[in-house]
């Protein structure tokens, strides 16, 4: 294979019998099912980072690390960062068929969303910021206030606040709920005597009970969660999954066919891996990682590992981020991920190769991933006139050589990206993508729930 892959390297296209994918799935080992909630050492991931060069896997065979993501790690590490501490990113991990630490030939896992957004008013509670009533959709950071319901509406932490200079009410005496004080005195929910300035937050209910803005979170002075922290080392919370990590009531992201040393150390994959990364504006960047495998130590008692996860952003996928603006990288919210690496200056930063020569004769200055996933050769991806102001992909040139371009309405409109095409057998054709290395750190949780009901 690997004679065959620095041929395909050198001609920039393989196809017919040479076809060899990479990621081919492992077949589940023999063991305990994967039933959510029911496995054993609860963990939560409490640092997630770009690694460097040398931390990347050998995805392709040649004996190299693969890791060209680590160019831009330095970028996109506050962000990580910061999403994490509040707690904008929160993954859980459950193992399944390990009763105990020890060496096994077959340990399985799941990897989960936590935190649920229960009213489906796109506000979660325990994030900063966040909603401070999931039970009501009509609250919610940035909802009108509703003069005289009792209620912090736009969880600002009062109630019925006062026209535009948002003062505390201070009309309002009358202790509706019985719990001793009135939205005058600082009740931010006069309706709920769970709920009043003062009142120790209680952790998953969904509620405010502080009154300090944010359901299922008490803060300190610098925006750091001080109660209900899904981190904590000293005060174990239970977390709520997310619905989205779960389809048919089986986790999204599972590992089915892993193995654990007698040093403790677990390999698992290939598998997908996907964590959703808040940036700015109501904006994720969705990092969905194909071929993914995983390697980390568990501790004796089960309770942290420190590991690494290596894979695949593939063409296909990084087209579908969009709306983000990160001027480093000449990436603006109309463009993609895709186009800010194939048709601006990211390439150059990952040092991504240049395709071959019969290709750039067309399509000058077209790059390559550095990953042939389907085994067919590199694909291509170009920007047809890369002198004009548009840095868009907006041709496709697979393996084999056979060109795909936008599809455009009459008015110019795109209606089909070009990695959106398929085969005959409607699998998609643009798969091959760009390497990344993440490393993370666990700890321990007290329990994973079903997702919150309001």
């Amino acid at each position: 294979m690997k004679k065959a892959l620095i041929i395909c390297l050198l001609v920039g296209a393989c196809g017919g019998d040479d076809k060899h994918e990479l990621f081919t799935p492992k077949p589940e080992c023999k063991g305990d099912a994967i039933t959510p909630y029911m496995g054993t050492f609860p963990q939560v991931i409490n640092t997630l980072n770009i690694g460097s060069v040398q931390d990347g896997f050998d995805l392709d065979g040649d004996g190299k690390p693969d890791n060209k993501l680590a160019a831009v790690g330095s970028l996109a590490m506050s962000a990580i960062q910061s999403s994490i501490k509040n707690t904008e990113i929160v993954i859980p991990i459950e193992f399944f068929n390990l009763p105990a630490v020890a060496a096994t030939s077959c340990v399985k896992f799941a990897i989960y969303l936590g935190i649920s957004d229960a009213d489906g008013d796109g506000k979660k509670p325990v994030q900063h910021n966040g909603d401070c009533n999931d039970h009501d959709p009509n609250i919610a950071p940035g909802k009108p206030e509703v003069d005289g319901n009792h209620k912090d509406d736009d969880c600002d932490g009062l109630a019925d606040e006062n026209g535009s200079d948002n003062s505390p009410n201070t009309t309002e005496t009358t202790d509706m709920d019985g719990d001793g004080q009135s939205v005058a005195q600082g009740d931010c929910d006069d309706t709920n005597p769970m709920v009043k300035k003062g009142m120790p937050e209680i952790c998953g209910d969904g509620l405010d009970n502080d009154c300090d803005g944010v359901a299922d979170r008490t803060e300190d002075g610098s925006g750091n969660s001080i109660a209900c922290d899904p981190f904590s080392t000293t005060d174990l919370q239970d977390i709520h999954l997310d619905p989205l990590s779960l389809m048919a009531g089986q986790p999204q992201i599972a590992f089915t066919s892993g193995t654990i040393d007698k040093d403790n150390k677990i390999v698992a994959g290939p598998g997908t891996f996907s964590v959703n990364i808040p940036v700015t504006n109501g904006i994720t960047l969705d990092l969905k990682i194909s071929g993914a495998t995983i390697e980390g130590t568990l501790s004796a008692d089960g309770t942290t590992m420190n590991g690494r996860l290596g894979g695949v952003i593939d063409a296909k996928t990084a087209d579908t981020i969009r709306g983000l603006n990160v001027s480093q990288i000449g990436l603006t919210p109309q463009q993609s991920l895709l186009d800010a690496t194939f048709a601006n200056i990211l390439g150059s930063l990952l040092a991504l190769p240049k395709a071959n020569k019969t290709i750039l004769k067309m399509y000058p200055d077209c790059r390559t991933p550095d990953i042939d996933v389907d085994g067919d050769g590199l694909e291509a991806f170009c920007d047809s006139d890369p002198n004009d102001d548009v840095k868009e992909v907006d041709t496709c040139i697979d393996g084999d050589g056979k060109v795909y371009k936008d599809e455009k309405d009459g008015s110019g409109n795109v209606t089909k990206q070009c990695t959106e095409f398929t085969d005959a057998k409607g699998k998609p054709l643009f798969v091959d993508g760009i390497s990344v290395e993440l490393n993370f750190t666990t700890t321990k949780v007290k329990s994973l729930k079903p997702p919150a009901t309001p």
